[in-house]
Parts: C-alpha cells; sequence; structure tokens
C-alpha cells in the first residue's frame, strides 16, 4: 500500500477519500477475498476509510486463510467475534458472535463516537464467546482483534463486553489470535506460553501494519509448562 501516515490508532481518515466498496465487497456483503499484494494497488487512506465505513478491522487475504487452514488442519473450529463473517466464511468454518453492537444503548455509544457499527449477516449465530464453545465444544477457536474482558478496562484492549480468553483457552486445544500489538500487546493471555507470528499477508486497518500478528497458545503447552 502507498503512503502509510503515522495516524492515531482510533482515528481514521475518511474525508475526501475515494470509495473502493465497489473494489473490496460482495453483493453478499462479505468482503472479496483477495492476496494481500493486491491491497498494494489501493492508497492507504482510502482503504482506512473503507475499513471505517464497513466496520472492518482485520482483513481476510488468500495466504491468511490458507495458513490458517494449516494450524486448524482438519480439526473442529469455529470463529468467535465474528462480525460481518468474512474470516469464517473462507475458512468455511461455524461464525458465532454476541452480536453485541446490535444493542440500542451500544449502538448510540458508537454513533456518539462516530464509529460504524457491524451489519450481522444472517449465517452468524448470535451467540457469545463462552456460550458458543460450550455449545459447539470445537477443538480450534479462532478470533480476530477481539478484545479481553475486564469488568473494568485494565488494558488497552479490555472491557466489560470483551471475551473472557483464559475461560475458552482451557476448553479448547487452541485458540488463535489475530490482530496487531499496538492493541493487542498487552493482553494477559501473553503471559502464558504461546507462539506470536508475522507475516505481510496479515492486513487490518491498523496504522502499524509491522505491528500485525498471529497470536496461537495450545492448552496441552501451558499444562505442560505448569506441570
Amino acid at each position: 500500500m502507498k503512503s502509510r501516515p503515522a495516524l492515531e490508532v482510533r482515528y481514521i481518515p475518511t474525508e475526501g477519500r475515494i470509495d473502493l466498496t465497489p473494489e473490496l465487497l460482495l453483493p453478499s456483503g462479505k468482503i472479496k477475498l483477495l492476496s494481500y499484494k493486491d491491497y498494494e494497488q489501493f492508497i492507504w487512506d482510502d482503504f482506512r476509510a473503507f475499513c471505517h465505513f464497513n466496520a472492518r478491522y482485520g482483513i481476510p487475504t488468500k495466504e491468511l486463510i490458507t495458513h490458517l487452514n494449516s494450524v486448524i488442519n482438519g480439526r473442529k473450529a469455529i470463529e468467535i467475534g465474528a462480525g460481518s463473517g468474512d474470516l469464517g466464511h473462507y475458512l468455511n468454518i461455524l461464525m458465532t458472535d454476541s452480536k453485541i453492537q446490535s444493542d440500542p444503548v451500544i449502538n448510540l455509544h458508537y454513533q456518539l463516537a462516530n464509529q460504524p457499527t457491524i451489519k450481522y449477516p444472517e449465517d452468524v449465530l448470535k451467540l457469545e464467546a463462552c456460550e458458543a464453545v460450550e455449545t459447539l465444544r470445537p477443538q480450534v477457536v479462532i478470533g480476530s482483534w477481539l478484545t479481553t474482558w475486564a469488568p473494568v478496562p485494565s488494558t488497552f484492549g479490555s472491557n466489560p463486553f470483551g471475551v473472557k480468553e483464559w475461560d475458552i483457552l482451557r476448553q479448547v486445544e487452541t485458540y488463535i489470535l489475530i490482530g496487531n500489538k499496538d492493541i493487542h500487546g498487552d493482553k494477559p493471555l501473553l503471559q502464558f506460553p504461546h507462539e506470536e507470528f508475522y507475516s505481510p499477508f496479515i492486513v487490518s486497518r491498523a496504522k502499524n501494519q509491522c505491528n500485525n500478528r498471529i497470536y496461537i497458545w495450545n492448552f496441552a503447552d501451558i499444562k505442560k509448562r505448569a506441570a
């Protein structure tokens, strides 16, 4: 991508930007599955404006889907916090979300912050993350750009409506998070053994693409360390 200015994480420049919706969204509302190299044709601020107006955070790419499928390796997997359902759609796995942004109070909060909300599709099941794991019994759970639960925000990416990630991890074999170190680098779960992976095929709306990451926790590794 061209011209990546140093912008605040939560600020997305939108005035005077080219609308990339025809280039990036399918009629179904799902984002097109492109190679990460395809995003280099777009001006960076135009792309971030697209993400803002369409409530997108992490962007699936062909290479990302191939990599995640290799990690899943045929095991039963679900996505939590699936939002618009792009990632799980291309992984062909069940997608779930609490759909919290549909709540009138939460929706108003987003409006006051000038943040468009997710338009949840029908193929995303309305299930809170822990409920989804308990109901669907996956071996692998995938989340993209998830906030951590905390009764009072204690890290940059935590809030009372976030995911109780430890409760998720202890019920599955593998928990995969796609995010960015600027947003997710202080998650409490990172104190446990995990893998951290960077590649340019991890694309997001973040200001620092070099800080995009895939984090992988295997519960067996944590139990082995604790033994």
